[in-house]
């Protein structure tokens, strides 16, 4: 092929003025829509530097090389009839509104509704450092599709840019996330919409299983990448931060969309990146969904420390273990010290590197908990029998009977999750099996059972045995088969349950490289409406 006669053109040196395009955009709007504010543009790049003929093809050492392509897009609150902004949901720190996406460039006037997350006036230094980080983490973690799209971001652009009913009410610190239905949490309460909620107690449980599997597993694979590939822990993974994108009824072929989103507590790996919430004493989190770590983060312990010595002595028993990559400091100090191992025989814990300051006797140490990989693991484990359980039974209970379980076993390549399990459900089968008096005649389940408890726990539903080794996988740490142990921070036990919670399509008689993801079973064709709901719109509709 020749190369071109003319080099095409060169970029220009400065991008388009996006406010005038904004306003050619509002003129064609219609009185009965919604007004914009005015929104800042993406920046031009720097120009690149040169490039040598020698490193390029034939076809492009031919003429001139234009590096990128910039493209603009601007970004606006919607307002009512009344000029306020649309809130769609609020946090701790930060409230998000509706707003709506145009390309400048375009020649159309298609848009697409968005949700810009700003942060509120008058939060902490830590709220507005966790609404920092959360942008960043974001960043970081973009390129999988079940992670909420980060669109733009921004901080101390024109005032304008904020509706004038809220500007005293919010910071010029903004998000601007793709725009999804509902979080997981609303789906299963129906908080917005009844007809729309997911009623799991309604269905049989093998049906249930699956709806279960739909909303667990883009988050497990979310969850996988973040691990894996961007080397990035989430920490706060509960139905409120899974949004979800439900199908359009009038689409046959349209499919439900899982999420995870909200970073503001996460963490970063990476050595030279300083994006993490250990920074500050405890980890945030939400009791039912959070590992044993982030419920008891940090803890005093009376201790003897000598200058030059990696050993710390300790005084005081505690319940809670101190594992490798824990953080030890004496109490008021800024000195810290990783910690490799905790002797509980010898009450002595080891450093990674000797006592550098004065010696102490008697004093208050602090220890703080590593909430790494593993919290994510047990969360989703938590999340997995949450959903599965049909009441959302509360997962603290199933946690301190697996906590039992690691405490009073044996801890040996013999004592496996999977060994306890089936103790367990053969406990249980036998509390079910019909009994007599011993004439004959079959007893009475209160006859049978020496408590109102011990009679639910051999009576109510059982999960599948097959699902609940998943769970008890997840959520026990430390055995020759859990997905995790409690010190390593960079496991990758995360796959092995993803590829579990997949088996289960298998288990279940169903091909999980063929299964849809949303049976859409209130599809229903477009139809024209009747007389009824035309007079209806024409009353009541703008």
């Amino acid at each position: 092929m020749p190369p071109p006669k003319t080099p095409p053109p060169a970029p220009p040196s400065s991008p388009p003025d996006a406010y005038g395009a904004f306003e050619e955009y509002d003129d064609r709007t219609s009185p009965g829509q919604p007004s914009m504010a005015h929104t800042s543009t993406t920046s031009t790049p720097a120009p690149a530097a040169p490039v040598s003929a020698a490193s390029l093809g034939p076809m492009q050492a031919s003429g001139t090389i234009t590096p990128y392509v910039t493209r603009s897009r601007v970004y606006a609150f919607i307002v009512d009839e009344h000029g306020h902004p649309i809130e769609l949901g609020s946090g701790r720190f930060a409230k998000a509104y509706l707003g709506e996406e145009r390309w400048v460039e375009s020649k159309t006037t298609l848009r697409r509704p968005v949700a810009i997350k700003i942060l509120q006036k008058g939060v902490s230094g830590e709220d507005q450092l966790r609404f920092q980080m959360e942008k960043e983490i974001l960043e970081r973690v973009q390129g999988h599709p079940n992670i909420i799209e980060l669109l733009s971001s921004g901080e101390g652009e024109s005032p304008a840019f904020i509706p004038p009913p809220i500007r005293d009410r919010v910071e010029n610190d903004f998000m601007i996330l793709e725009l999804l239905d509902m979080s997981l949490e609303e789906r299963l309460k129906g908080a917005r919409q009844k007809r729309r909620r997911d009623d799991l107690l309604a269905v049989p449980l093998r049906e249930r299983i699956f709806r279960v599997l739909e909303y667990v597993i883009p988050v497990a694979t979310a969850i996988e990448f973040s691990h894996l590939v961007r080397d990035t822990v989430h920490r706060d993974i509960k139905p409120a931060n899974v949004l979800i994108k439900l199908p359009d009824p009038s689409l046959r072929g349209s499919q439900m969309r899982v999420k995870l989103a909200d970073f503001n507590v996460g963490k970063v790996a990476d050595p030279e990146v300083d994006l993490s919430m250990t920074r500050f004493q405890a980890v945030p989190g939400t009791l039912f969904f959070q590992s044993p770590e982030q419920e008891t983060n940090t803890f005093d312990v009376l201790v003897n420390a000598t200058q030059g010595s990696p050993e710390i002595e300790f005084f005081e028993d505690f319940y809670i273990d101190i594992y490798e990559n824990d953080v030890f400091s004496l109490f008021n100090r800024n000195e810290q010290y990783l910690i490799m191992a905790a002797d509980r025989t010898r009450k002595k814990i080891l450093l990674n590197r000797p006592f550098a300051e004065p010696s102490e006797t008697n004093v208050r140490g602090r220890v703080v908990k590593s909430v790494g990989r593993p919290a994510d693991i047990y969360s989703l484990g938590a999340l997995f029998y949450y959903l599965v359980s049909g009441a959302y039974a509360n997962p603290k209970n199933l946690s301190d009977a697996f906590r039992k379980f690691v405490e009073y076993d044996k801890r040996d390549e013999t004592n496996t999750v999977a060994a306890y399990v089936d103790h367990e459900y053969r406990t249980i089968a036998n509390m079910r099996a019909p009994r007599t008096d011993g004439q004959g005649i079959e007893l009475a389940p209160e006859d049978r059972f020496f408590s109102y408890k011990h009679y639910l726990d051999g009576n109510g539903e059982l999960i599948d045995p097959v699902i609940m080794l998943i769970i008890a996988k997840a959520m026990v740490r430390n055995k020759p088969d859990s997905y995790c142990t409690s010190w390593d921070l960079r496991t990758t036990g995360i796959s092995a349950m993803v590829h579990d919670l997949i088996s289960l399509y298998v288990h279940y008689g169903v091909d999980p490289s063929a299964r849809l993801a949303y049976e859409n079973q209130n599809y229903q064709a477009p139809r024209k409406p009747g007389a009824m709901r035309r007079t209806w719109d024409k009353l009541f509709k703008k």
